[in-house]
C-alpha cells in the first residue's frame, strides 16, 4: 500500500542512523515482542506478508510516533485479534492491569514447543516455488509499473515509472502482494538494476541501484 512506511526517496526525515548498536534489544520487552512474533509466525497464525501489512495499516501519526518494536506489538496484537486468538476486551483488560501494576508477564519454558515454532518459522520464510516461464530475461529493459494499491506491496514508490535492466532471474517466489491477503501464489522474481540518476537525478551519490521486483510490477520498455 502507499503509506507513511514507504519512506524511500522521501525528504524531511534526516540522515539515516548507521551507528552500530551493541545490543539487539534496547529493553527487555522488545525481546518479548520478538518472541511473540515468532509464536505467531511459527504457529501459522499469520504469515510474514500479513505481518508487514498489519504494520502498514497503522495510522500515519501513530506509525511515526512509535518505535520499531512498538510497531511490532501493534501489528501482532491486531493479527491475534483478527484471527481469533485474542479477545479484544481481554486485551484491553490486560493492558489496564499492566498499567496499574497489577499484572506481570508469565515465565514459560517449553523446549518442545520452541522446536515446533522454529520449524514453523523456517517454513514461513521459505518462499521458493516451482519455476514458471519468466516473461523477462537477463539484459531485458523493463519499466516499473506505476500501480497504486490499497493492499500490501513490496514495490517501493521510488522505483515506479523508472526504467532499468534485468540483472538476474531469481525463479518463482511467493508473491507478497497476494500472500498478505491469504493468496499464496508465486510469481517470477527479478533483480533489476537502475542507473542511480534515473531514480535520484542530480542528487544521486552512487552509480547504480539494484532492487528485487516481482513480474507483475514490470512491463517491457516500449
Amino acid at each position: 500500500m502507499d503509506g507513511i512506511h514507504d519512506v524511500g526517496g522521501m525528504d524531511g526525515f534526516g540522515s539515516v542512523d548507521t551507528a552500530e548498536h551493541p545490543d539487539t534489544f534496547h529493553e527487555p520487552w522488545e525481546g518479548t515482542a520478538y518472541a511473540t512474533f515468532v509464536a505467531g509466525l511459527g504457529s501459522g497464525t499469520f504469515g510474514i506478508d500479513a505481518f508487514r501489512h498489519s504494520i502498514e495499516r497503522m495510522p500515519p501519526r501513530d506509525y511515526l510516533d512509535a518505535s520499531y518494536y512498538d510497531r511490532w506489538v501493534t501489528a501482532i496484537t491486531r493479527l491475534f485479534v483478527e484471527r481469533g486468538v485474542l479477545d479484544p476486551d481481554a486485551v484491553e483488560e490486560r493492558v489496564r492491569a499492566f498499567a496499574d501494576g497489577e499484572a506481570s508477564a508469565p515465565d514459560r519454558s517449553d523446549p518442545e514447543l520452541l522446536g515446533e515454532l522454529s520449524a514453523g518459522v523456517n517454513e514461513a520464510y521459505d518462499s521458493d516455488a516451482s519455476d514458471s516461464e519468466p516473461a523477462f530475461d537477463v539484459g531485458d529493459r523493463v519499466v516499473v509499473r506505476n500501480h497504486t494499491l490499497s493492499g500490501h506491496t513490496r514495490c517501493p514508490s521510488y522505483v515506479r515509472r523508472a526504467t532499468g535492466t534485468v540483472a538476474a532471474v531469481r525463479g518463482d517466489h511467493t508473491y507478497p502482494d497476494a500472500a498478505a491477503h491469504g493468496d499464496e501464489r508465486s510469481e517470477p522474481l527479478y533483480n533489476v538494476r537502475f542507473d542511480a540518476d534515473e531514480l535520484w537525478g542530480e542528487r544521486a551519490t552512487s552509480d547504480t541501484v539494484s532492487v528485487d521486483l516481482w513480474e507483475p510490477y514490470l512491463r517491457p520498455e516500449r
